[in-house]
């Protein structure tokens, strides 16, 4: 998909492709005049969102700069600023964004940092084993992939560390034995492998090379943070990598799966759902806002429901954040 905005209306005919519009007038259109608002509003912090970073540091540390400078240090150093997840794959340097991660508590011991898990992270996590499991593991044969993929990870050595291994993990750490430039794999991990200097596919090696200090981010990485009092109407923020799902489940009982970060299922829809989890769930309370990544596109026009993935791990397009409560939009440059 290529990234979009929508208008505040959200309506079909109202989408402004990036190719239209300079980026100073889209925001104008899609803010309107929120993007006036004066930041102090007796809030206690500002929240900022961040899009999925996928790998690519350069551009983290560029939109760092840019926040810095919008803000002001002292409003940027008092913010909670929260990761939207995707924190792997795709980009060069997966190893890099991982240590800026963890030099934010003393680079800005007045930041609180809050980062969310998204489907990459998942699928890396359950790879290495650091986050505990009640389910989702598939027997051999049982797994049919709705497009072309690896055959599932298999582990060779004695210690067969594959079985009981949950699904997503073993799709990520997918190869063929000739590496991965010859096919396809679901997550593009190969480029994570390749900023910890391990080999495709390779597991103990994959553990041995990857600092403690990642290893505890990836095994701590939040399902769901809540943030209340946002903006100026005292909103609760929800915030989750891909949404909530409409319909099955209902609100409340998504809500505490997350919380105890719960993964008993192949597939998890907040981290991982397209078209079922894009709009806000029927039963979802007034007073809520509910924020995610994952979906290639920024719309923030809805003011309750607000995607922020300009990015979408792409070399070519800017990593983009979005200040609250003014719902400014900042880019790398």
């Amino acid at each position: 998909l290529r990234p979009m905005l929508r208008s505040p209306t959200g309506g079909a005919s109202h989408i402004i492709r990036r190719s239209v519009l300079p980026v100073r007038q889209k925001a104008r259109i899609v803010l309107g005049r929120a993007s006036s608002m004066a930041p102090s509003m007796g809030l206690r912090r500002s929240t900022i969102l961040v899009g999925d970073v996928h790998g690519h540091l350069s551009k983290l540390t560029s939109l760092w700069g840019e926040l810095e400078q919008e803000l002001g240090p002292e409003r940027f150093e008092s913010s909670t600023v929260i990761f939207l997840g995707d924190l792997c794959d795709r980009g060069p340097d997966t190893s890099g964004v991982f240590s800026f991660l963890a030099s934010l508590k003393d680079k800005h011991p007045g930041m609180l940092a809050r980062h969310l898990a998204g489907n990459h992270d998942l699928g890396f996590a359950t790879f290495l084993g650091l986050i505990p499991i009640k389910g989702g593991a598939v027997a051999e044969g049982e797994f049919k992939p709705r497009r072309a993929e690896y055959p599932l990870w298999q582990d060779v050595s004695e210690k067969q560390a594959h079985v009981g291994m949950h699904l997503q993990g073993r799709r990520w750490g997918a190869f063929s034995r000739e590496g991965s430039e010859d096919g396809i794999n679901a997550f593009d991990s190969h480029a994570t492998f390749a900023s910890y200097s391990a080999a495709p596919g390779d597991r103990e090696d994959l553990l041995r090379k990857m600092p403690e200090e990642h290893k505890k981010i990836l095994a701590s990485l939040e399902f769901v943070v809540e943030v209340e009092n946002v903006d100026e109407h005292g909103k609760k923020l929800i915030a989750v990598h891909a949404g909530l799902e409409e319909g099955e489940y209902p609100f409340d009982v998504q809500m505490t799966a997350l919380r105890e970060r719960r993964v008993d299922q192949a597939w998890i829809e907040a981290l991982q759902g397209r078209a079922n989890v894009m709009n806000l769930p029927k039963d979802t309370p007034d007073d809520v806002i509910i924020a995610s990544g994952h979906h290639g596109v920024l719309e923030i026009g809805d003011r309750r429901r607000i995607i922020v993935d300009e990015c979408g791990g792409r070399i070519e397009r800017p990593l983009a954040a979005l200040i609250l409560p003014e719902r400014k939009v900042v880019r790398s440059t």
